[in-house]
């Protein structure tokens, strides 16, 4: 196991049968961390696919100066929230984080992200598409963009009423102290990317600080997953998770500062 003394930063990156694109990404989050943190750097590839990473990433562990790299693969799929909440079961830096393999949000974020929570100033890091600063070079599809509005309005109308809104939810690069990340990803109840929802809720709930920083984005190619799945799966998460925090929030309440209490390694 890597030792958490070592490691200055987790890096989990999630997957679905990403072999054609992963030596580039791993190559450029490398180059964008620099020789000195990428080799206290410890990554995990958490794959819901079926091709040949697995074969592929211990080859490529020995070009790229990561302090580890290792791929956890699903079977049967879990989602891309329970995937992340996965790799964080594992993680051992000071900081831990997820981005898409895509790099849609380049890396060179990442020690902006470290910086801001090592100085004690946040809790949670998470790049925004519409926060100050940001800027998108390449829009989605208007299928997204129009999924992207909806969730956005049911979020600010109903899921975070009376609480702190976000601008965006849902970009995929976020970043948090260790423990953090143990706490709000533990017992899920959204495994698909509706986490992202689910776990700012509970940030808010726990009353913790959430720093949301303008980025540059594109969105550089389609999800290989069928937008009917992902539709329907994203709607019983959506009822699921208002049912939960919205009928009995003192109760959710209690559950995650029980947690938050509790000793690390029980998390």
């Amino acid at each position: 196991m890597v030792s958490m003394s070592k490691t200055g930063l987790s890096l989990i990156i999630p997957t679905y049968n990403e072999e054609g694109i992963i030596e580039k990404a791993l190559s450029e989050i490398a180059l964008s961390l620099g020789p000195e943190l990428a080799n206290k750097t410890q990554v995990i590839i958490v794959d819901d696919g079926s091709d040949g990473l697995n074969n592929l990433v211990p080859l490529l562990s020995k070009k790229i100066g990561f302090q580890s790299l290792e791929v956890l693969r699903n079977s049967p799929p879990l989602g891309k929230g329970a995937s992340i909440a996965l790799g964080f079961k594992g993680a051992q830096g000071d900081v831990v984080g997820f981005m898409d393999v895509d790099l849609s949000t380049p890396p060179r974020y990442i020690p902006k992200a470290m910086e801001m929570l090592n100085s004690g100033g946040a809790d949670v890091f998470i790049a925004s598409r519409r926060g100050a600063g940001a800027s998108v070079n390449r829009t989605q599809s208007l299928t997204k963009d129009f999924l992207g509005r909806l969730l956005s309005v049911l979020a600010h109308g109903i899921a975070f009423v009376g609480m702190r809104h976000y601008s965006d939810t849902q970009c995929g690069f976020k970043f948090f102290k260790n423990r953090t990340a143990k706490v709000l990803y533990k017992d899920l109840i959204a495994k698909d990317g509706l986490a992202d929802l689910e776990i700012l809720l509970r940030a808010n709930l726990l009353g913790m600080n959430v720093v949301e920083y303008g980025v540059e984005w594109s969105d550089l190619r389609e999800s290989k997953r069928k937008l009917s799945r992902i539709l329907a799966g994203e709607i019983i998460s959506i009822v699921r998770i208002l049912v939960t925090y919205k009928l009995a929030p003192s109760q959710q309440r209690k559950k995650l500062k029980d947690r938050s209490e509790s000793p690390l390694k029980k998390l």
